[in-house]
């Protein structure tokens, strides 16, 4: 459906400026409507028009502007953290059986490690690449931490049954039981484990989909 409008000087009404096509009409069909103007409004009727499609089109452009700056400005705050590399680190006064828990028992990746820096003892586990790791840190004061709470929990996913059940004999292996989980929901699908401080791991059946 074509809707435009037009307008003409009627050659039989001098005074009277014809509107065509205007609202639904079939495209092929044209409406001249007859509207009688003043002679005063005749003489400015160009200039009223023009200033009306001008003011128009600054308002239309001005709203564009408007919803391009807001749109651009969401975009801006939702696109996230931008940092390319994760590490969760933790202090500890067993740092050698903290590191065999997670490195032979579980099965992570040294990626570096560093003694004496300051009083600090320290080593780096993938989880399982260098984007994500952990470090675990002791200092040579061997000062008191804090105990964890059975609800502190590091889970580790798996894709596939077969590598599900390798991690989990794996710790077996090592002489590593399970424990019961606080939460019922881990019941089942998955296998909770204590390392040397009592900061508990879930090895989980299955991958994570939010």
């Amino acid at each position: 459906m074509d809707v435009f409008l037009k307008h003409k000087k009627n050659k039989h009404h001098p005074n009277t400026v014809n509107f065509g096509k205007i609202g639904s009409f079939n495209r092929h069909t044209a409406l001249d409507v007859p509207v009688v103007l003043p002679e005063l409004c005749q003489k400015n009727y160009m200039k009223s028009f023009l200033a009306t499609a001008v003011l128009a089109g600054l308002t239309l452009l001005t709203a564009c502007q408007n919803k391009t700056k807001t749109t651009t400005t969401m975009n801006e705050s939702t696109t996230g953290l931008s940092a390319v590399q994760f590490r969760i680190a933790r202090p500890t006064n067993h740092l050698k059986a903290v590191t065999t828990f997670y490195k032979e028992a579980l099965g992570l990746q040294e990626l570096g490690s560093f003694s004496g820096h300051d009083g600090y003892d320290g080593v780096m586990l993938g989880l399982p690449g260098e984007q994500y790791h952990l470090e675990f840190t002791q200092h040579n004061s061997q000062t008191a931490l804090p105990e964890p709470t059975r609800e502190n929990l590091l889970v580790f996913y798996f894709d596939t049954p077969e590598k599900y059940h390798q991690a989990v004999q794996r710790m077996t292996d090592f002489g590593i039981t399970p424990v019961a989980p606080e939460n019922p929901y881990w019941n089942g699908k998955s296998e909770t484990y204590e390392d040397p401080d009592k900061w508990r791991i879930i090895l989980f059946n299955g991958i994570y989909k939010p």
